[in-house]
């Protein structure tokens, strides 16, 4: 406690201690503010104790200590309390918390009051507190994470939603001059929502904040309809900015107002709008903008660089889908232009040998069409891959010809010259399909990194900063990192030059130590002199996994190829890849599949951006046909959620509970074609489940897997693998033998 008041700083104490002390200070229904007891139980440590001495202040200055008593006694027990439970962080803490908040605003209230008509009001008092406390000690976790109310599930934001109606209840029982205090933040706190997240925030908040007018005593009811009606005409204009933002809202609530009568409550509240919105325009809303969304927090910055980094990448992936857009119809207008008629092959030989000839208009003149015959007949010759000899030649010309043997050479050669630069033609439009799916490939690369700096994402630059120098120390040089809050989780990304010092569970036992957060194992990945570090917050899951790999015959080389890593981000990633027959060849196939498909998605690119730039990698990676299957199986280790993707792949299998479910694939190997041919299936995994991946050499089936499933009832992956790989074998056709690849993933807590 001493080190938590130490490390506090002491305005920070002081503005705990003030909101501790105006809560108290509020009246909800009537009766002594239940939130102020909430607001306690919702913090820890030093902030809980620091709550309740202004609490406490405030109970007592209200001028009647009798009736202050039971609740500095409450608000004492909750305080004790709070502190021994904030020493757990679990979720059941918190609840444990508002229960405790709630029950002793109930039983004080209970006691103190001798009206058994009151009891409902009671009642809701008691649920108020503990609703609030869970918001305030919720809200509390995620703003240290840098994660505001925007981001929050709109299910998950009833309680704040609730807090806040109430919240503004109380605060509407101050009044400073013709000035009420609820008013005046309602006001506020509509136009700030409209100006940041215009008709959904600006409408929202003016219905949490008529709700609160109306359950206020102070007969507000017809003055929070018009504010509604006012956040509404406001959220339109917004986009127009301030001035105008605040005007709309004014004009609107006024107009609103005098519909319901403009009396002298009315009048008051008019006077408030007003208020609230010289206090909008003036306020530094860049600022209040970000710690709202929680980037302005102390140690973090604001997001516009990586926002324009996006951007630029958007650019690029642009300029990339120009390009191939380019090339695309410089190509068609080439195609156009070429001259491919077979014809020309007699035409331009017949034109150099038979130009001197004095029987040239006899040929090509008189006798054209039974030259042409003749010429076409030659062509049938060629396309059956026989070479032209004097004996072909036949009829009227035959006799007269006497350079038949000067004219078969001529044709041969422009015959073969034909069908080489058709090759050729079609090799080029085959590399040029290549070059354009590279281009378009490239583009959605871009993309899809500009999509994630583009994401709703907040970065800690303290974090970065210690991460940097943890680096240093470790051994790399000019380190640069960045530290991004994503979904209230830390993912760690860094760059450096030169070699660690240290292993990577090393690294990950410092970085806990000086991040005071529960990282995973972090990844390192050296390229050239260049080294990257990235690691993610302890996820909810982990894997457990397995492989047996049996070859088609003894001693030789299995051509299956299988692997794992972990990328950045959270993701578990399991690849299968059966090259084009078996042994060394199908071997080198699936290892430079599996390879290069790890290092695209050790990079951050995703799985299907990655299957596209493999699937054009294998089609120019030699002369001879190299394609591979490939199985890709992906885990959110923090939702649970997997994605199995197919290309040619076998059938996988997926065990949860008693149920075994087939997952089968549908498309080509990668390599094939052009257009890489996926397929995906999504589902969500829960604890102890086991996905079942295979090669094609592996013939299983729902029910064999049923079976041995109910016989490993203990878990072991590793005798499972072996038993599902033996059964496949000793069920293989005879003279049709395959290597043989099973991977068995567990998933777990």
């Amino acid at each position: 406690m001493k080190k938590g008041f130490r490390e506090r700083p002491k305005i920070f104490l002081g503005i705990i201690i003030f909101c501790g002390y105006l809560l108290s200070v509020m009246t909800l229904f009537g009766r002594i503010n239940p939130i102020s007891i909430a607001f306690i139980g919702g913090l820890s440590g030093a902030d809980c104790l620091a709550a309740f001495v202004g609490a406490s202040v405030g109970f007592v200055t209200r001028g009647d200590f009798t009736q202050a008593v039971p609740f500095i006694i409450s608000a004492a027990v909750v305080c004790v309390l709070r502190i021994i439970l904030s020493r757990s962080k679990s979720t059941a803490a918190d609840i444990g918390s508002s229960v405790l908040c709630g029950s002793a605003v109930l039983l004080t209230n209970a006691i103190t009051t001798d009206k058994p008509s009151e009891l409902l009001t009671v009642f809701v008092l008691g649920v108020v507190s503990g609703v609030s406390c869970y918001s305030f000690s919720s809200f509390r976790k995620k703003f240290k994470k840098g994660i505001g109310p925007a981001a929050l599930n709109p299910v998950k934001m009833i309680p704040y939603a609730l807090t806040a109606v109430f919240l503004l209840a109380a605060m509407s029982g101050l009044s400073y001059g013709i000035f009420n205090l609820g008013a005046v933040v309602s006001s506020l706190l509509v136009l700030i929502s409209a100006y940041r997240f215009r008709f959904g925030g600006g409408s929202l908040a003016g219905i949490i904040c008529a709700l609160g007018l109306a359950a206020s005593d102070n007969g507000l009811a017809f003055a929070g309809i018009a504010m509604a009606a006012g956040a509404v005409m406001g959220s339109v204009v917004a986009p127009k900015g301030r001035l105008p933002l605040a005007a709309a809202f004014v004009l609107t609530t006024a107009l609103s107002g005098a519909f319901f009568g403009m009396d002298r409550t009315m009048l008051a509240f008019m006077a408030d709008t007003v208020i609230g919105s010289v206090i909008f325009a003036a306020l530094p809303l860049k600022e209040i903008m970000g710690i709202f969304v929680g980037r302005s927090l102390p140690g973090k910055f604001n997001d516009s660089p990586t926002e324009v980094f996006a951007g630029r990448l958007e650019l690029v992936g642009n300029t990339m889908g120009e390009l191939r857009y380019a090339v695309e119809k410089t190509a068609e207008a080439l195609d156009e232009s070429t001259d491919r008629d077979i014809t020309n092959v007699y035409n331009s030989a017949c034109d150099k040998v038979c130009r001197n000839c004095r029987f040239n208009m006899k040929c090509w003149g008189e006798e054209y069409n039974d030259s042409v015959r003749l010429m076409n007949g030659f062509l049938r010759s060629l396309r059956k891959g026989e070479s032209l000899t004097p004996d072909n030649f036949s009829g009227a010309l035959g006799l007269r010809c006497q350079r038949k043997q000067q004219l078969c050479d001529s044709i041969n050669k422009k015959y073969d010259d034909f069908t080489a630069a058709g090759q050729m033609s079609r090799r080029i439009k085959e590399m040029r399909g290549i070059l354009t799916k590279q281009l378009e490939n490239t583009e959605k690369l871009f993309n899809s990194i500009s999509e994630e700096f583009g994401r709703n994402v907040s970065y800690n630059s303290e974090a970065a900063f210690k991460t940097e120098r943890l680096l240093e120390r470790c051994g790399l040089a000019y380190p640069k990192a960045a530290a991004k809050m994503c979904d209230g989780n830390m993912i760690i990304e860094a760059y450096g030059s030169g070699e660690l010092s240290c292993t990577a569970e090393e690294l990950g036992d410092m970085l806990i130590d000086t991040l005071q957060r529960e990282f995973d194992l972090p990844c390192i990945l050296q390229f050239g002199k260049k080294v990257r570090v990235t690691a993610f917050e302890r996820a909810e899951y982990g894997v457990k996994s397995a492989v047996c790999q049996l070859s088609r015959k003894k001693d030789t080389v299995n051509g299956d190829y299988v692997t794992g890593c972990i990328d950045g981000s959270g993701y578990y990633y399991s690849i299968v890849s059966d090259g084009m027959g078996s042994g060394t060849r199908a071997r080198i196939d699936s290892a430079f599949a599996c390879g290069l498909l790890t290092k695209l998605l050790e990079s951050g690119i995703g799985v299907e951006a990655a299957i596209d730039m493999l699937n054009t990698s294998l089609m120019v990676k030699s002369s001879d046909e190299s394609f591979a299957t490939l199985d890709v199986c992906r885990v959110d280790l923090y939702t649970g959620k997997t994605t199995i993707y197919k290309a040619g792949g076998a059938d996988s299998f997926v065990r949860s509970g008693k149920t075994v479910t087939k997952i089968h694939g549908t498309g080509l190997p990668v390599g094939v074609s052009g257009n890489a041919s996926v397929s995906s299936h999504s589902f969500i995994v829960g604890e102890d489940d086991v996905i079942i991946m295979t090669s094609d050499g592996a013939d299983l089936s729902e029910k064999w897997l049923e079976q041995a499933f109910s016989k490993d009832s203990g878990g072991n992956v590793e005798e499972l693998v072996k038993s599902v790989a033996g059964a496949a074998r000793f069920n293989c056709e005879k003279g049709k033998e395959d290597d043989i690849s099973v991977v068995a993933i567990q998933i777990k807590k």
